[in-house]
């Protein structure tokens, strides 16, 4: 009797090792350069487990904004399928028979799939594969009743890459986890259901998650009362704002987005000689897509006659509830106090709240002096001692919700 092999199907990681990459970046910055790719790999041995996480470090968020990220894997596998009948008698065959064997019994006609399965989030790659088997068996209890296929390679150097704009859930100070599995098994094109089958499936290779990120998008310090509301035509979105202090020839330009990622330029608003030094009101009507029932998110690209592009907040307008809410700031439910500070802050929200979050003290061209992580559960305050005896002036503290990828602005005096 031919051997028979028992279900076991593997996997194991090893440790990530965060390094730079110098591969050629994927995304393009604010700046108009390529981002800056930071690379955590796994190399995947000879094993046999059924399935396993594959831990990858998370961006730590104070190197810059998470503007994509690339996923990689090379992965080969080797199957050995072991075929026992359990049919009491086969059936004899005319030689005439496009299925006949020398022995005249069936050929048994088998298809063997195996599909690999990795998961994180924004990522899913499922790539199914098969290989045809043909053979004739005995009665069950007859010695040449069982047969072995392989073992084979069912696939071999197997690559392939993922890109995502990213979320959340990849920046921190922690981990993210990818689920990886495997399934298959065998089903008989032709010679009956009476059998059973048993599986080994060996296999190897080599994953990657490349971040792409960008320098911090300097914030534009004059411009205040940002809102963006749905019109009550249920066609636009009305856009408003104030700029303090304007500079002759300062372009606004509205940008629109449909993943709080990737925008584009939609309109402009130009400061005008006679309004130069003052404080100015701007609007403008945004009329979109009928087929956008979902989400939109705005900002405003300031660049002033020098070629110093600066950024407001990001609104997020849901369309489908005719409302709108701070992505990096605008009409959210929080408050920051006391303000002016002079060595503690307060940052509450007015609901209570759960996740990792990282406070940032940052300056007006943009530069973080101070953070802080911290992790709500079911609370809704955080506290930060101002260190360092930063100089008194104009600072922002920016409340980053890493749980959720939302972020938060507040424009604070220190005294």
């Amino acid at each position: 009797m031919k051997p028979v092999y028992s279900l076991m199907i593997s996997l194991c990681i090893s440790m990530a090792v965060l390094t730079s990459n110098a591969c050629f970046a994927q995304c393009t910055c604010w700046t108009g350069l390529a981002a800056t790719p930071i690379t955590n790999t796994f190399t995947l041995p000879t094993t046999n487990v059924t399935s396993a996480n594959l831990t990858f470090n998370q961006m730590d968020p104070s190197v810059g904004d998470l503007s994509c990220m690339t996923f990689n894997y090379n992965i080969s596998g080797q199957t050995t399928t072991g075929v026992r009948n359990y049919a009491s008698s086969t059936a004899l065959l005319l030689p005439t028979d496009p299925l006949y064997s020398p022995t005249g019994r069936l050929k048994y006609i088998f298809s063997l799939g195996i599909t690999p399965d990795i998961e994180g989030s924004g990522f899913s790659i499922l790539n199914p594969f098969s290989k045809l088997y043909t053979d004739s068996l005995g009665a069950y209890g007859q010695p040449d009743d069982t047969t072995t296929f392989g073992p084979d390679m069912i696939f071999t150097n197997y690559s392939g890459s993922q890109t995502y704009g990213g979320d959340g859930s990849y920046l921190g100070l922690g981990t993210v986890n990818f689920s990886y599995s495997i399934s298959g098994g065998l089903t008989t094109i032709k010679g009956g259901t009476n059998f059973s089958q048993k599986i080994i499936t060996d296999y190897w290779g080599n994953f990657s998650l490349t971040y792409y990120y960008c320098p911090f998008k300097p914030l534009a310090t004059g411009i205040t009362n940002f809102t963006a509301v749905p019109g009550a035509d249920g066609q636009s979105v009305n856009i408003q704002w104030t700029a303090d202090n304007d500079v002759n020839n300062t372009l606004y330009e509205i940008q629109v987005s449909t993943d709080g990622n990737q925008f584009i330029n939609v309109g402009q608003q130009q400061d005008h000689a006679a309004t130069a030094g003052a404080t100015t009101q701007y609007q403008y009507q945004y009329n979109f897509n009928q087929a956008n029932v979902g989400k939109l998110y705005f900002r405003l690209q300031r660049t002033d006659p020098s070629g110093k592009i600066s950024f407001s907040a990001i609104l997020q307008v849901d369309l489908t509830k005719g409302s709108a809410t701070g992505i990096d700031g605008g009409q959210v439910a929080y408050h920051t106090y006391p303000n002016p500070v002079k060595d503690r802050l307060v940052f509450q929200f007015t609901e209570s709240q759960t996740g990792s979050f990282l406070l940032e003290l940052v300056n007006t061209v943009g530069q973080v002096m101070q953070q802080k992580p911290v992790v709500l559960n079911g609370t809704s305050l955080i506290n930060l001692d101002i260190t360092g005896h930063p100089a008194p002036g104009l600072y922002y503290l920016r409340t980053r919700d890493l749980t959720h990828n939302k972020s938060y602005l507040s424009k604070i005096l220190i005294d």
